[in-house]
């Protein structure tokens, strides 16, 4: 139920003293005031004066009865009755004739072209002159500043005005302005006038008692006159009123959110608060301002509708300011405005300026209550009422401290021309940063590639340096593959090694196949790539506990456990483009072991020099998995360089990026800019924080010529062993297509398992199920003796296998055999080698007469 609370003063002392007192002794108390002698002296010398001095009273006060009542019946500054409002109030009203006469003069002067005529030079052609006004009227911000001028004199004229009338004149800010009329007037001044005018009529003693009386109850009540007139503001509606505009308004069938509701319902005579829930698909965020305001009768600046964090995505707050704290309000006055409708009580707005791109302004947030991470820019356009579709997506957030946030409102967008690609940006600097664009606020897009490891340094003096694993999202062509392109060109540049298993089947970077160290384009490629990296690490880490290092002091210390570029292994980054595709490829015998493996490079290589980077489409890390391996990647995406592309504000808010979600509602990015370029690259870029800016990645048309002119990094000897067979031959199957590529691979590695088979020895302890008297057979017996003898069940489920039965139940169907017969011959031929199971199928290892 919503409830009305209403803000009502103490009682002062001697409210108080009032209403203890007998109602007759308040009475009495209430007209003991200077008007009560003012009324009695007017009675009294009505009737001892006569003659001139009569005269002179009797003039004298119907005088200013009349002056009086001309001033009460016209509103204005010099207004001192009852019921009058404050002067500023009346100056700055626009509908004044004076008022509109000062801005059509100022516009005129504006609007004059005070360029002086050209001159007859003395080859007899026009030369134009200047004089020495001339660059002051010719300035191309002279419009604005004189505005700015202007009101500024007009604003400290109006201050001037307050102060002396609030310090020179009693209670004059308790009422509003409006019209007394004629009876008013005379009921009020009239007996000004009549008191002394009585003086000229014969009466008796008890008359003239009775006119004094009469003065001194009017004095008295003149004096100390009724509350003064209330503004005429809209009445408040009950809560039933509210609730049945928003269903005939809002919640209709054919309104903006059908079937919506609107609950904790609170209000008071300033602001009214509600939660708006809706029941269909439709978020609640999505009711307009202008709706809101048509349905509840109020400006379109007085609606702000904006979800919490913390609120589901059927749910809105909504908060109304129903009545006005100031009148005739300047619009171009941001901080008045912000004042006036903030959707944070006790925020304010200051330091507006113009900018480039549009203007800027600043937030301080109240040490109490909102925080900055509760300011969304849809609130802000809607308390500030800026015009135009796109005028969220036109407000980009910094947050400067923990109560101060900066807003550039940009109606140009100065990333639409793009960013070329440098060169020398991408040289990393002392940090472990390159520059891969530039945000939307000039300053450099900045992705770190190493972090330094402080007071750590090699025997040569380097310092010793971590990889950064890094994690990018968005839709396709949003730009992601032109930001592994630029990074792939800073790692040719600062020599690190580049992996790359292109998830696309090679059709993402089909043009890299010959640059990059090693390329792979299958889904088994992936997984091999993956357990690679993980061993180089392992050997490396083998080979970095037997160095020694130095401290900031020079000390040196046995065992190294950091990694320190170029002693003597060069840093690594190992990229899975698409990598939901290939964790998503269910039923295949890969995603398992790419999983463990990824989570492994995540985990312990960081401080080998060996980084992660993973691109995916999804919008909600969970989908990549719920085990532990799934979990330790999503954790290792969450630790360094984070890019969103082209991301919907529903996709972010469930991205499961954990202590990284954004602090402030990211806008949508559209598709194209409104000069109708493409949007591709633009994105926004979190370097180490949960504060994302937005951002453009460089762009060249042909990064891969560039790429082909720079040294490319590889493994060590030593480092390629560890990584095994499928980097050794590499090149062997870098023309390949996605599938050829995998039957290689797959044949590589059972070249290596059958290897390693010959190297081992194995011990049948199962009983032989041959007899004696078939024991001393040759072979040609025993060919003989197959027509008439079955052979064993082994040799049948092994031809079985070799034909393709890959299932214990395939096997039995084919053969014949009882499922339990079938399990202990495929578990004696795996004992002897000559089955190997892979991912729960079975396949044929070795003949069975070898």
């Amino acid at each position: 139920m919503a409830t009305t609370t209403t803000n009502k003063e103490a009682p002062t002392d001697a409210s108080k003293t009032e209403q203890e007192s007998p109602e007759p002794l308040a009475r009495l108390g209430h007209l003991h005031n200077p008007g009560l002698y003012l009324g009695s002296g007017l009675g009294i010398a009505s009737g001892w004066l006569s003659g001139d001095p009569l005269l002179a009273t009797s003039l004298t006060a119907a005088g200013t009865a009349s002056v009086w009542a001309a001033l009460g019946m016209t509103p204005g500054p010099w207004r001192w009755l009852p019921g009058q409002g404050e002067p500023w109030d009346w100056m700055s009203r626009s509908s004044r004739r004076g008022y509109r006469r000062t801005l059509r003069r100022m516009r005129r002067r504006l609007a004059h072209d005070h360029t002086p005529p050209p001159t007859l030079g003395t080859a007899g052609l026009l030369v134009p002159t200047v004089g020495i006004g001339d660059s002051w009227y010719m300035h191309p911000n002279r419009p604005a500043l004189v505005r700015r001028a202007t009101a500024n004199a007009w604003r400290a004229r109006c201050e001037i005005l307050r102060g002396a009338w609030s310090e020179l004149l009693p209670d004059w800010e308790r009422g509003w302005w409006r019209r007394y009329t004629a009876t008013e007037m005379a009921l009020r001044a009239g007996p000004l006038a009549a008191l002394p005018a009585t003086g000229y009529l014969e009466m008796p003693w008890w008359a003239r008692l009775a006119v004094t009386a009469a003065g001194s109850a009017w004095g008295a009540r003149v004096w100390g006159a009724p509350q003064p007139a209330e503004s005429a503001a809209a009445p408040l509606h009950e809560t039933d009123w509210y609730l049945s505009r928003w269903a005939e308004w809002i919640a209709c069938p054919k309104g903006q959110l059908p079937g919506s509701k609107l609950t904790e319902l609170q209000w008071d005579e300033n602001t009214l608060n509600a939660v708006i829930v809706s029941t269909t698909a439709k978020p609640a965020e999505s009711v307009e301002q202008n709706s809101v305001s048509i349905a509840f009768e109020v400006p379109p600046r007085a609606v702000n509708i904006y979800r919490p964090e913390d609120m589901p995505a059927n749910r809105a707050k909504l908060t109304v300011k129903l009545r006005a704290t100031t009148h005739e309000l300047d619009t171009d006055d941001l901080a008045a405005v912000w004042e006036e409708f903030t959707p944070y009580t006790g925020s304010t707005l200051y330091d507006p300026e113009p900018t480039e791109h549009g203007r800027r302004f600043k937030l301080l947030m109240p040490r109490r209550g909102s925080s900055v991470t509760d300011v969304q820019p849809r609130a802000i356009a809607q308390a500030l009422d800026l015009e135009g579709e796109d005028a969220v997506s036109r407000l980009h957030l910094r947050m400067i401290d923990a109560r101060r946030i900066e807003v550039n409102e940009m109606t140009v967008n100065p990333l639409q021309d793009g960013v070329p690609l440098d060169l020398d940006a991408l040289v990393i600097d002392e940090q472990g940063y390159v520059r891969v664009g530039r945000n939307v606020f000039g300053q450099p897009a900045r992705w770190r590639l190493m972090i330094p490891n402080d007071g750590k340094f090699g025997m040569t003096g380097k310092p010793g340096m971590s990889a950064v694993h890094s994690f990018s999202s968005g839709t396709t062509g949003s730009g992601k593959s032109s930001l592994e392109e630029t990074l792939l060109i800073a790692q040719l540049l600062n020599g690190i090694v580049s992996w790359l298993a292109d998830g696309k089947y090679g059709a993402g970077f089909a043009s890299w196949t010959h640059v990059v160290d090693w390329l792979v384009k299958s889904h088994y490629g992936a997984m091999l790539m993956a357990e690679a990296s993980a061993r180089v690490g392992k050997y490396r880490f083998s080979q970095q506990m037997r160095m020694q290092w130095r401290d900031a002091d020079g000390y040196v210390t046995d065992g190294r456990s950091f990694f320190v570029p170029g002693e003597p292994f060069a840093p690594m980054q190992v990229t899975f483009d698409e990598f939901n595709e290939m964790v998503l490829d269910t039923g295949r015998a890969h995603v398992r072991p790419l999983l463990e493996a990824v989570s492994n490079l995540g985990r312990q290589t960081r401080s080998a020099g060996i980084g992660a980077r993973i691109y995916v489409q999804i919008p909600n890390l969970d989908s990549i998995g719920t085990d532990k391996h799934a979990a330790a990647i999503r954790d290792m995406l969450q630790s360094g360089n984070i890019a969103l592309f082209r991301t919907a504000r529903a996709d972010v808010d469930a991205m499961s990026l954990g202590s990284r979600t954004p602090e402030f509602r990211l806008e949508p990015i559209p598709e194209t800019f409104p000069n109708g370029a493409g949007t591709g690259g633009l994105g926004y870029i979190a370097d180490g924080g949960a504060q994302y800016i937005q951002s453009r990645m460089s762009y060249h048309p042909n990064p891969v010529r560039i790429a082909r002119e720079l040294p490319r990094t590889t493994l060590s000897d030593a480092e390629a062993e560890a990584a095994g067979p499928a980097y050794l031959r590499r090149d062997e199957y870098r023309h390949l297509d996605a599938a050829d590529e995998e039957e290689f691979l797959r044949d590589l590695v059972d070249q290596g398992r059958a290897a390693r088979r010959k190297n081992t020895a194995t011990l049948d302890l199962a009983p032989a199920t041959g007899t004696p008297e078939t024991e001393h057979l040759t072979e040609d017996e025993d060919e003989e003796l197959d027509e008439l003898v079955p052979p064993p069940r082994s040799q049948i489920v092994w031809h079985a296998v070799n034909d393709g039965a890959r299932r214990n139940k395939q096997i039995a169907q084919v053969t014949s055999l009882k499922p339990s017969n079938v399990a202990g011959a495929t578990a004696r031929l795996e004992r002897l080698g000559k089955l190997t199971k892979i991912d729960r199928d079975w396949h044929t290892a070795e003949h069975i007469d070898a």
